[in-house]
């Protein structure tokens, strides 16, 4: 079963660790579970609740799945407002190897055995702007930079999976970011149900862009100056619905709800009357698969 993982263009990283799972036929992950105990490979790697794990048998050969979704993010990390954002939801996979979407980045796996896969990541990060945080005058923009790092993945069964995966940004924030994720996914009739858990761990330097104010940025925005330190970022829990409604056609509905913890909920800028350490993250989408073997 493929996933297509919508993780927000925002200033938000909490809010990219949404994945959208697309549904497949009952049948086949039922005859998949059973061909896993001898040979059936472990799903895709996440591109994180967070962003998207593939449970269920691999494509024969190329798959697509394409189509219009709708986002609600907070408008940065640690603010208290949504933004709407339109996204397109596109995953493309080849067998149990390569993986991309335009929102999760891109993958492959190096380590593919039947319940381990490792392999190196490549994430975007959209950064903050500048009218993003208009609330906070002086407050830097982040721009766009991908996050470059390594998976390793742990499947004990078709429909369970652990992931840790590390990851640095080339630009933009340039901090370090690991994260510690479990997923769970269940069938119920045309229904494919999942939930999952996750802990992100940011070094100084990603904690000091998005959540720190610098004493030139005190002055200019009224936020007492805050140097935080590397710590937990948050944890969070996630849920998705995805319905079959005929032929290659799914509708899906997520969300997303991450708790700011340690130095970035102690920041000026979540506590401000305009800040919140409660991230929230909805979505809906439809989509349509393509095969190419």
């Amino acid at each position: 079963m493929a996933t297509a993982a919508i993780a927000a263009p925002s200033d938000t990283a909490i809010a990219s660790d949404v994945a959208i799972i697309t549904a497949q036929p009952a049948a086949d992950l039922a005859a998949a579970d059973e061909g896993d105990q001898a040979s059936a490979p472990a799903a895709s790697p996440p591109a994180t609740t967070f962003r998207p794990i593939a449970f269920g048998p691999y494509p024969a050969g190329w798959q697509i799945d394409v189509g219009p979704g709708v986002l609600a993010v907070p408008r940065f990390p640690g603010s208290d407002g949504l933004r709407i954002l339109p996204i397109p939801q596109l995953d493309i996979r080849y067998k149990n190897q390569f993986f991309a979407s335009v929102q999760s980045g891109i993958g492959y796996n190096v380590l593919n055995t039947r319940k381990w896969r490792a392999g190196p990541i490549l994430r975007p990060e959209f950064g903050r702007t500048q009218r993003d945080i208009a609330v906070f005058p002086g407050l830097n923009r982040i721009t766009f930079a991908p996050e470059i790092g390594g998976f390793l993945t742990y499947q004990p069964s078709l429909f369970t999976s652990v992931q840790l995966e590390v990851r640095r940004a080339a630009g933009g924030h340039n901090g370090l970011l690991a994260d510690l994720t479990l997923r769970r996914i269940k069938l119920i009739g045309k229904w494919t149900l999942g939930y999952g858990g996750r802990v992100r761990f940011a070094n100084a330097t990603y904690l000091r862009a998005y959540h720190g104010v610098t004493p030139a940025q005190s002055v200019t925005s009224g936020l007492a100056v805050y140097r935080p330190d590397a710590s937990v970022n948050d944890v969070a829990v996630s849920a998705f619905a995805s319905r079959r409604i005929g032929g290659n056609w799914s509708i899906n509905a997520f969300g997303s709800y991450a708790r700011l913890v340690g130095d970035a909920a102690d920041s000026p800028i979540s506590r401000s009357p305009f800040g919140s350490r409660n991230q929230i993250t909805l979505g809906t989408s439809i989509s349509y698969r393509f095969r190419f073997n």
